[in-house]
């Protein structure tokens, strides 16, 4: 069956076969790559291809999209951004804690990834960068377009060469900024016109002149002489005389010596708190402005007195347990794997579980059977590939089948059934 795409050098990473295709956003090792490309042609369904995605716990794992044509349906497993539409339905997985599994009617299926649209080009099989995807008589969804190339300069005429005299065309007027004032002094008187004399020939038309008028600047140039006059001598008697000295020492006065006794800092005594504040010194005329504090009249720190009883604790966030079948609670303040003799071979994550054993000896439960964490805020139960399953029941009393080493978000009053008459309870404390 043959598909179309819309090829991108930025898009996410597909993985195309005639019934099924996985789009990855996010850059892959190439040992990832063809393991993924070996697990999409798997007659196991999505089972490796999610033990791939997440083999370094849920919080790692890339944004994917996963699409499997069934018998008049569609499959669909999407987490992130992309957008899967089937029909007149569409499902997304941004916003979802995990991921989205949804079960579609079939036809035709259009797929909506990241980065910017090229060409679109048939594809039976293989791995390609796309930003988008369709099969059947679905539509390619729109990408976005790549920027398009600047404009070229436009180049500059050159002047062109004439063999005789040109006639000067009328100058046309063009919209000009107003002229600057021009004083009596400024102006010039035209020369005046002379007649013409009756052996010369016919006037020649004087030329336009080119030369362009700007105004004169404000302050005279080097070789005239400075201005004197009574302006020139207010301006002398209004600038400040500048003292003899090096530095800009007279600006700040006096300097003013405290010994170190008067600007040491002692922390205050608690009975200090309820006195009087000392009164100021009086200012010694000349000394300074009246604004300014002086070292000396420092007597204690300026800290801020803490309330009595001190701050009041932040609240505690809620604790969740595990509650076993013999009434042993087991805190989820590090993921738990339970089971009849659980290991942490086989177990994905960053952190090391903590191991609890179920007794009793049923040979219905397996060894390592169930993984509970609190990843986020929220519990995530995960059936370990147990030999019976595991089988969750919500508080309304709601049940649903666990998929082996699939993350599965649960709320505060869950009951985990392992079968054999196992059952755990997810409480809050």
């Amino acid at each position: 069956m043959t598909h179309r795409y819309t090829a991108a050098g930025d898009g996410w990473l597909a993985f195309i076969t005639p019934a099924r295709q996985l789009f990855v956003g996010a850059e892959l090792e190439p040992a990832v790559v063809d393991r993924l490309w070996s697990r999409i042609r798997d007659e196991r369904g999505p089972a490796g291809l999610l033990e791939t995605l997440t083999a370094n716990g849920l919080f790692a794992t890339p944004p994917f999209a996963f699409v499997e044509a069934g018998d008049g349906d569609v499959s669909v497993i999407v987490r992130g951004d992309a957008t899967v539409r089937a029909g007149a339905e569409q499902v997304s997985g941004a916003g979802a804690t995990t991921w989205i599994e949804r079960r579609m009617p079939g036809g035709s299926v259009g797929v909506a990834l990241g980065g910017r649209g090229g060409v679109e080009l048939p594809i039976e099989a293989g791995v390609v960068r796309a930003s988008a995807f369709a099969t059947g008589a679905g539509v390619l969804p729109a990408a976005a377009a790549a920027p398009a190339a600047p404009a070229a300069p436009l180049a500059s005429v050159p002047p062109v060469a004439t063999a005789g005299p040109v006639p000067t065309p009328a100058p046309v007027p063009a919209p000009q900024a107003p002229a600057p004032a021009v004083g009596p002094d400024d102006f010039t008187p035209p020369p005046a016109a002379s007649a013409p004399s009756a052996d010369a020939g016919p006037a020649e038309p004087e030329p336009v002149s080119e030369a362009t008028v700007t105004s004169l600047p404000d302050e005279p140039a080097d070789s005239e002489p400075a201005a004197s006059g009574p302006v020139a001598g207010a301006a002398e008697e209004s600038a400040p005389a500048e003292p003899a000295g090096d530095g800009y020492d007279y600006l700040f006065g006096d300097t003013m010596y405290r010994s170190v006794e008067d600007a040491a800092v002692r922390p205050a005594d608690p009975e200090e708190d309820e006195a009087p504040a000392a009164p100021a010194p009086e200012a010694i005329e000349g000394d300074h402005d009246g604004s300014t504090v002086l070292a000396s009249s420092i007597t204690r720190t300026g800290r801020q007195r803490r309330p009595r009883g001190g701050a009041p604790a932040a609240p505690a966030a809620p604790s969740v347990v595990v509650v076993l079948p013999g009434g042993t609670r087991e805190p989820l303040d590090e993921p738990l794997v339970l089971g009849r003799a659980p290991s942490v071979s086989g177990v994905s994550g960053g952190q090391l579980p903590r191991l609890v054993t179920i007794s009793g000896g049923d040979q219905d439960i397996s060894r390592s059977h169930v993984r509970i964490a609190l990843e986020g805020g929220t519990v995530v139960v995960t059936d370990l590939h147990s030999r019976n399953g595991t089988t969750i029941v919500m508080p309304n009393g709601d049940t649903q089948k666990l998929r082996g080493g699939e993350p599965t978000p649960v709320i505060v009053g869950t009951r985990v059934d392992l079968g054999g008459g196992v059952e755990l309870r997810v409480e809050e404390v």
